[in-house]
């Protein structure tokens, strides 16, 4: 029975994170939404092609898609033919894109230290390792 309480509490927790971060970043008006902010935050350290960005955030090809159309229209990513594989583009972030992802970062630091206020570091540390567990349980 805990394990369903616990299943409910980190779906809950999930939401109440998102949802508190993305009225942070409509309050900045910075025009951009918290997923689109994710897949700029996840090209800041390197380019990724779609299959690889879908995997990383979880989503299917149809969503990332989209994410990616509305970014390239806003000129926040670019998107290129692979050199390797023609088949695979590339996506990066652009500078105009780095620029906005600074800007909700400021407002996502302050919305995860509003989330993590009273846990101690140990506590941050075992908690990330429970859910990189229970993640990995999900994904293999």
């Amino acid at each position: 029975m805990y394990k369903f309480i616990t299943t409910e509490l980190i779906g809950k927790s999930s939401r109440l994170i998102t949802n508190n971060l993305a009225q942070k970043i409509l309050a900045a008006q910075i025009g951009i939404t918290t997923e689109q902010w994710i897949i700029l935050q996840i090209l800041s350290s390197s380019s990724k092609t779609q299959k690889e960005l879908g995997e990383i955030t979880v989503k299917n090809k149809a969503s990332i898609n989209s994410l990616i159309s509305y970014l390239l229209k806003l000129d926040f990513v670019s998107k290129n033919v692979s050199q390797k594989d023609k088949r695979e583009t590339i996506i990066q972030i652009t500078e105009i894109g780095e620029e906005v992802r600074k800007k909700v970062l400021n407002v996502a630091s302050e919305a995860i230290n509003e989330t993590m206020k009273g846990l101690s570091d140990s506590e941050v540390e075992l908690l990330n390792s429970l859910l990189l567990k229970i993640n990995n349980n999900l994904t293999k």
